[in-house]
């Protein structure tokens, strides 16, 4: 919960339990695609999903387009 009065957020999350969801992760997952590793290589380096891996990728492409 959050313990500010002015908040108008109910909750948030402190600590992701899915990694994929980490700006940081989905970063890397854009670097490693530019740096020429495959969807299973990155998917096993990062610890996530081959299609996690995709979907990825395939969000930031049709934001590139917009």
């Amino acid at each position: 919960m959050c313990r500010n009065t002015e908040c108008t957020q109910k909750t948030f999350i402190i600590d992701y339990t899915n990694k994929e969801y980490l700006p940081s992760v989905k970063q890397q997952i854009v670097d490693m695609a530019m740096n020429g590793s495959g969807i299973r290589d990155t998917g096993r380096v990062l610890g996530i999903s081959p299609t996690t891996v995709i979907k990825e990728l395939g969000l930031t492409q049709r934001e590139k387009m917009m």
